[in-house]
């Protein structure tokens, strides 16, 4: 593997992240290691929902501080979304010695049942966080920005809201203009991440520039992160996720490709017809 978010070892002056599932967590993993639970929620872009985000970042960065640790490592079941996320906000909030551990669950290393899960309340003020968007930045440059959806083509199409648990009534679709590249297709057969050149080459399909402003988004902004790192270590200079995602867009009035509604059949309208001919062959 040839990503330099990647981190193969870890160290004894580590300070670690352990992203699986809380049960997992409490029943093992490596000593030490610290459980956030807000990792894996989702977040609106508004500024009271931004708070609840911003307030467990500072948080985590003051546990960082305190521990008087200089590197994070942070892991899941191997590489994958909320280790990511969680990199990515740390890295956007100047934590820039944060890395991913590039190995897959059992990792070798002394192992205790988890006791430092830690939960944070919302922040007081909301801040910024960098290359970190929202819905209001989306709408004002939406057709100025090279937009990729991070989920799979069953959501991108509008077949599925989400990938687990849809839920009945549910708004499919995506944002305008959006191109796809289906998260799952950033790992080879053996679930680890594809070589650097390999990206590269399937990066050179897209119609985009690496100079343009970059958004990625996905459901709840935890798959997008992945795709960001990456496409940092490739060359993209701007590179933004939004994290309001389709969990926030599908709410609002703004536009919309490939709608539906899961678990209801599709109405088919007929065309319009103009002076006795079909629309379409006007």
């Amino acid at each position: 593997m040839n990503w330099s978010f990647l981190k193969t070892e870890v160290d004894a002056g580590d300070f670690l992240i352990d992203c699986r599932s809380q049960t997992a967590y409490e029943q093992e993993t490596l000593e030490g290691a610290y459980y956030f639970p807000f990792i894996k929620k989702a977040f609106g872009s508004d500024p009271e929902s931004h708070k609840k985000l911003c307030g467990p970042m500072q948080a985590v960065l003051t546990e960082i501080q305190k521990s008087k640790k200089n590197r994070v490592i942070v892991f899941d079941e191997g590489m994958g979304m909320f280790s990511t996320r969680m990199v990515y906000l740390l890295r956007a909030m100047g934590m820039t010695e944060s890395f991913v551990l590039g190995r897959k669950w059992p990792i070798e290393g002394t192992k205790r049942p988890g006791k430092h899960k830690m939960e944070f309340e919302p922040a007081e003020k909301s801040k910024p966080i960098e290359n970190v968007v929202d819905k209001a930045f989306m709408e004002k440059n939406l057709t100025k920005l090279q937009i990729f959806d991070a989920r799979t083509i069953e959501e991108y199409e509008g077949r599925l809201p989400r990938l687990t648990a849809p839920e009945e009534g549910t708004l499919c679709g995506r944002l305008p203009g959006a191109f796809l590249w289906d998260w799952r297709n950033l790992y080879d057969a053996e679930a680890n991440l594809i070589d650097r050149s390999v990206f590269k080459k399937r990066l050179n399909g897209f119609p985009f520039m690496p100079e343009r402003p970059t958004v990625i988004y996905d459901y709840n902004g935890a798959r997008s992160c992945l795709l960001a790192l990456m496409l940092r270590e490739t060359g993209y200079i701007d590179v933004n996720t939004y994290q309001g995602s389709w969990f926030e867009w599908r709410k609002s009035s703004l536009p919309k490709q490939a709608v539906s509604m899961f678990g209801q059949k599709a109405v088919v309208v007929a065309p319009p017809r103009v002076g006795g001919l079909d629309r379409k062959k006007v």
